[in-house]
């Protein structure tokens, strides 16, 4: 059986790509709650997950043995707008400790995926 090299070139391309997202959403460990915190700050907005600017959020980190749970909340404030007193939960995320892997819920605030490839500009 014979494949086609453009085939061959593009899964292998497709591969690449993958692997290259992986590597940079993964692949540190995550040692303590401030750097869960900020892995999870750096990834929202690199991924765009929410909306709302980094300054306008709160990252609550909660130590779950093998992983770190973040709450990503609005931060309303003067600057930022909203009800004060009010901090809604927009999405969770899961960081491994080992290799710092994440999931989130921020693609449909029910189920944990991991992180969609994104493009940078």
């Amino acid at each position: 059986m014979m494949i086609c090299r453009p085939i061959v070139r593009r899964v292998i391309a497709a591969a690449a790509l993958l692997a290259s997202v992986h590597a940079w959403a993964n692949g540190l460990p995550v040692a303590n709650d401030n750097e869960a915190a900020t892995r999870a700050a750096d990834i929202t907005r690199d991924y765009a997950l929410s909306k709302d600017r980094t300054e306008c959020l709160f990252f609550d980190t909660a130590d779950k043995g093998s992983y770190f749970l973040v709450r990503v909340r609005e931060n309303h404030s003067q600057a930022c707008g909203g009800e004060p007193g009010v901090s809604p939960v927009l999405f969770f995320m899961k960081i491994r400790k080992r290799d710092g892997h994440i999931v989130t819920t921020a693609y449909d605030g029910e189920h944990y995926r991991p992180l969609k490839p994104h493009h940078q500009d």
